[in-house]
């Protein structure tokens, strides 16, 4: 026992030493686990349990956010929101469009006889140039699909309407929803 305690004392500064090393290396090693983890869950887009969040607005009986199983179409949401109103331009809608994660979609109403549309409806969104928030005006366009619109766009100028279909999400069904309320 005497001997053990000789060789602490002698080498008390070593052993110190030898211990703080080894609690870096597992701190340093936890922390990449962790950083790795985190990496993982911002690399994905947010689902939960196999579902995705729409958010339905306009001529709605119960407008807002919904969480429904991926690939469901919008019919099946116009169903879980409570159907529609009475003046609602259901003919201005895909009812087969397949939904996909952070989808924004405006039921639009109906145009009265004789009354002209308003300049702003008139007006088309310019997907080279338009804002977050305007992009997210454009039926079946959400957060999620903005974004790649205008990441896109970064790297290239969109030639015309049709190179929309470049971006993930944005099919021919999407295309043909928005096609009338876009330019170059």
């Amino acid at each position: 026992m005497k001997k053990i305690k000789e060789i602490i004392s002698k080498y008390k500064l070593y052993i110190v030493c030898i211990i703080v090393i080894i609690l870096s290396i597992v701190s340093i090693i936890l922390q990449n686990v962790d950083r790795k983890n985190l990496e993982k869950v911002n690399s994905k887009e947010y689902t939960r349990n196999g579902q995705i969040a729409v958010y339905i607005t306009g001529a709605v009986k119960n407008p807002g956010v919904y969480y429904i199983e991926e690939n469901s179409r919008l019919n099946h949401l116009l169903d879980i929101c409570g159907g529609i109103l009475e003046n609602a331009d259901i003919n201005k809608l895909n009812l087969a469009q397949r939904l996909v994660d952070s989808d924004k979609i405006i039921v639009p109403i109906k145009q009265e006889d004789g009354e002209e549309e308003s300049e702003e409806e008139n007006e088309k969104v310019n997907i080279n140039t338009a804002p977050k928030e305007e992009l997210m005006t454009l039926n079946g366009i959400g957060e999620g699909t903005a974004s790649k619109i205008m990441e896109y766009r970064k790297n290239q100028e969109f030639l015309e309407i049709e190179d929309i279909m470049n971006i993930s999400g944005i099919g021919e069904n999407k295309f043909n929803d928005i096609k009338d309320s876009i330019t170059v």
